[in-house]
């Protein structure tokens, strides 16, 4: 008997533990800001500024990381200019320094890369430099998050075009992809060494009224500024402001309303400034981790403020498709998108059509193959006048495919090859201002690079 009381009395102390330890699961739900589908990652609120992405961030952990690379290019236009003939050499050293700092309810990423870029053709070193930074705050029924990339290049985007060994917060645009219009951290197209300073600076935030619907507020800042002009290119600034609504119709589809204003600002004598009021549609349909189609379009009405002379209007369409899909081994990307622009330095603003294509496929465990081909068709907004290029509008075009193989877990070797092209309706400006007639109006560029990079084991600060 006294056993059977030892073994009755110990059971019924288990039986309370037990109760003890399930007694949190039986807490309240937490509110559904905390896990509603509008605050979902993998498809957020289609009216601001982040998309859906295939390779979704999975690490959690704080770390320090950095990494190198070296590289060694045949160029058969090292100065990027008009007509270029002949093959010279260009070496670049990149150094970059990746910082991962995440909290309960706070995530905080930077990047620093810099380094020199060696041109044979008039044996001069020109500078690489450029920041990015990523801060995000989180509350029970919503975020908000701060971005800001600053870059100091010696000739526009080209010599970023073969990836750089960080994280690409750096050099990449604001947001997942493009959904600022006309907001993007590199320009379409560059002709000679002319040094171009930029930074592009960005707030948004989620506001969730319902597990589907959401309101989001976006203000975003942007400058380019060209160093040793020697082709007279304009500066400009560019202020966007857009708010929106986005509602889920099912765990696939989304549907939004945007409405956007911009403003472009160019220095007195050469562009005055560009007003656009903007309002899109936007649709999107979207499988998890395997396919992305987002699609918009809607008015846009411009209002061009030019010295000395009265305000032109005038209304046009603005719109952009976006798809995204990923097979086994293999992922796609296409991209479609018409906008007013800064104009590159070329013009005081310009309307822009852009399509971009990237594909990459895994080779194997250690192998991976990456290529991307883009046209981008330039109107000028504004009259010639002082600065920039003459000529209506101008194309641009690019081809590039990059090899690339992983030796273990710290060193990749690479091999790429990139084609640019940028050709105006007119002749050359340096031709025409000098005086000496018509020259070129096509500058050409092909270029073959292999390089190496060091990934060391990231430094844990946890």
């Amino acid at each position: 008997m006294r056993w059977a009381l030892v073994v009755l009395s110990l059971s019924v102390w288990a039986a309370a533990q037990d109760s003890s330890r399930e007694q949190p699961s039986t807490t309240p739900a937490p509110a559904f800001g905390q896990n509603t589908p509008i605050l979902n990652p993998e498809n957020p609120p289609l009216s601001g500024i982040d998309e859906p992405g295939l390779d979704l961030r999975t690490a959690n952990r704080s770390f320090i990381a950095p990494a190198l690379q070296l590289s060694q290019s045949a160029d058969t236009n090292a100065g990027n200019q008009f007509g270029g003939s002949s093959v010279e050499g260009i070496t670049r050293f990149l150094g970059a320094l990746d910082l991962q700092r995440f909290w309960s309810k706070s995530d905080f990423l930077a990047e620093y890369l810099g380094g020199g870029g060696f041109y044979s053709h008039d044996n001069s070193v020109r500078q690489i430099q450029a920041v990015g930074v990523e801060a995000i705050t989180r509350w029970r029924t919503g975020q908000g998050t701060l971005r800001d990339a600053f870059s100091y290049l010696p000739e526009g985007a080209f010599s970023l075009g073969f990836g750089d060994p960080g994280l690409g917060l750096a050099t990449g645009r604001i947001g997942g992809g493009e959904a600022l219009p006309g907001f993007h951290n590199s320009s379409n197209g560059s002709v000679g060494l002319v040094p171009r300073l930029a930074n592009s600076a960005a707030v948004d935030i989620v506001q969730s009224i319902s597990p589907r619907s959401a309101f989001t507020v976006a203000g975003a800042f942007s400058n380019a500024h060209y160093f040793d002009n020697t082709l007279d290119l304009i500066n400009s600034d560019q202020t966007t402001i857009q708010a929106g609504y986005s509602h889920l119709l099912n765990r696939r589809d989304q549907m939004a309303g945007v409405y956007g204003y911009q403003l472009f600002r160019f220095p007195q004598g050469t562009g005055g400034q560009v007003q656009n009021h903007i309002f899109n549609l936007r649709w999107s349909h979207v499988i998890s981790g395997r396919m992305n189609l987002i699609a918009g379009a809607g008015p846009q009405y411009t209002t061009i403020q030019f010295p000395s002379a009265p305000d032109t209007t005038h209304v046009s369409v603005s719109g952009r498709a976006h798809l995204s899909y990923r097979f086994p081994r293999t992922t796609l990307m296409l991209a479609y998108e018409r906008y007013t622009s800064a104009g590159s330095g070329f013009y005081a603003g310009a309307d822009t059509q852009r399509a971009h294509l990237g594909v990459k496929r895994e080779l194997g465990r250690t192998m991976e193959l990456s290529g991307d081909l883009g046209y981008s068709h330039n109107k000028r907004l504004q009259p010639f006048s002082v600065g920039g290029v003459a000529g209506n509008h101008y194309n641009e075009g690019f081809a590039g495919v990059i090899l690339r193989k992983h030796f273990g877990r710290q060193y990749d070797v690479f091999a790429a090859y990139h084609f640019s092209e940028i050709g105006f309706d007119n002749a050359d400006p340096l031709c025409g201002l000098s005086g000496s007639g018509a020259c070129g109006n096509l500058a050409q560029r092909h270029a073959g690079t292999v390089g190496v990079e060091w990934h060391p084991t990231p430094i844990r600060i946890e």
